[in-house]
This record gives structure tokens, sequence and C-alpha cells, in this order.
């Protein structure tokens, strides 16, 4: 399991996360909602490793990786796929190669059967005969999947999605929400995802929860979110701009006119 134990973050006197805990499970999908700037994709980057918190603990299978050494570091974050906002395929590579980036240069496995997995992963997010093809000749949402294959590529215990609908149609963001759900499924994957979008949230997730300026306020299921009286996550999940949750002021300036 990932438990993340009283993680603070803080950037010179910007202090971004406020003594945040969480545990998921084997198996569990958590979404953490919350406005922009609210530390969730930083909350992301601490559970993975790519940066170090100011304080609190990262527990990954038992390993406290802020205190590991960095090849135990390595170590943990071998059992971690990293799913980017915009994909982030490297422009120059294909497809074939972006996916197997990490097969070929964190394993030793045979060239042969990088290439059958790498077309084994882009049948699973259902991507077939692209493998020659560059990211700037995908769609937004093939995009997403070729990142999605070379996160699972690796055949990762966990799944850290950062924003994995954003910038896709309801039909596109359909489909990636179906894709979480099948590979939690097929590959027995735990798996955290960020999102705005409360439509995906709802469907994907075990348990949903909301961090407002840097703190956890919120951590229920779908249906306790849905019927939460919390005003900030109702005002959230409604997509209101009327309620606690402060405005841009240059709008507010503007509702007096």
């Amino acid at each position: 399991m990932i438990k993340v134990q009283d993680l603070s973050k803080q950037f010179g006197s910007k202090r971004v996360l406020r003594n945040v805990n969480l545990e998921v499970n084997d198996g569990e999908t958590v979404v953490i909602i919350g406005a922009s700037g609210t530390g969730k994709s930083i909350m992301l980057k601490n559970i993975v490793g790519l940066i170090k918190p100011t304080s609190g603990a990262i527990y990954v299978d038992g390993v406290d990786i802020t205190k590991c050494s960095s090849n135990d570091l390595h170590e943990s974050q071998k059992k971690m796929g990293y799913v980017f906002q915009e994909a982030a395929l490297f422009d120059s590579l294909t497809i074939e190669e972006n996916v197997a980036f990490g097969l070929r240069t964190l394993t030793n496995l045979g060239e042969d059967e990088i290439i059958n997995r790498v077309a084994h992963c882009l049948e699973m997010v259902g991507l077939e005969n692209v493998e020659d093809l560059k990211p700037s000749e995908l769609s937004g949402g093939m995009k997403k999947r070729a990142g999605i294959a070379r996160a699972i590529a690796y055949q990762p215990k966990y799944i850290l999605y950062d924003e994995p609908t954003t910038g896709l149609d309801p039909i596109m963001t359909d489909v990636i929400s179906d894709l979480i759900i099948s590979l939690r499924k097929h590959l027995k994957i735990t798996s955290i995802a960020v999102t705005h979008d409360m439509k995906s949230a709802y469907k994907i997730a075990d348990r949903i929860m909301m961090l407002y300026k840097g703190e956890v306020i919120f951590n229920g299921t779908p249906e306790e979110t849905r019927k939460t009286d919390n005003a900030v996550v109702r005002q959230f999940v409604e997509g209101s701009s009327r309620g606690p949750i402060e405005t841009d002021r240059t709008f507010k300036e503007m509702e007096k006119i």
C-alpha cells in the first residue's frame, strides 16, 4: 500500500501542502480533487519521489521513500507508472520508442521481448499499428493513451495519473475513464488520479479526497461526495462560482458592475 503521513511541502515562504494524510490500499483507486493551485500535482510528485517533502513521510510497501537511499528510492520508483498531464511524450521518438523507453533504459529485456510488450501495451489502450508514428501525428486522446501505455509497459504495481482527461472531448474523456477501470480490473493496478473532471472522478474512484488550501478537507466514497453537506466540496463538485472557495478577484469586481 501507499501511505502518506503528515506530508507538508513548502517552496520558500509558500506552503503548498499542510500535514496531508492518505492511505491507498492495494487494488484501490483514489481520486484527488481540488481547485488549481491546491497542491494536487505536487502531492503526486512527492509520492513518486520526483521532489522531496519539507516534512512528513511517504511509505511505499512499508519503505519510507523520504529517508531511504537513492538505490532504494529507485527500486520503489520501479513499482510506479506516472501519467503526465500532457502525456509528456518525446517528440523526436516514435510511439514504439516512447513506450519502450523505460524498458530499454532500466531493464535487461531482449529486443524481441520489448517489441512484443510494447505492442501488447498499445493494444491494451486501443492503439494498434501506431508504433512508427511520431507524437505529432496523434490526436490528443491518442497521446494520452500512448502515455498510459508507456506507464504500464514496466508492469508497475501503482499508477499515478495527473489530469488524465484534461483537454479531451466528453467522449474521449469517457474512453480514458473506462481504460483506467479496465487496467485496474485486468492488471490489478492500484491507482491515484488527480482530476478536475467530476464525471470521470465519480466513475473511476473507490474514494475521493479533496485538497483545499493544501489541506485534506474531505475523504469519502463517490456517493458520500455527492451527498456531502461540506460547502467547499459542494461548490467544487457542482462547479459553482458562488461559495466559500475564493474566485478570481477581477471576476468579483465585475459582479459589482
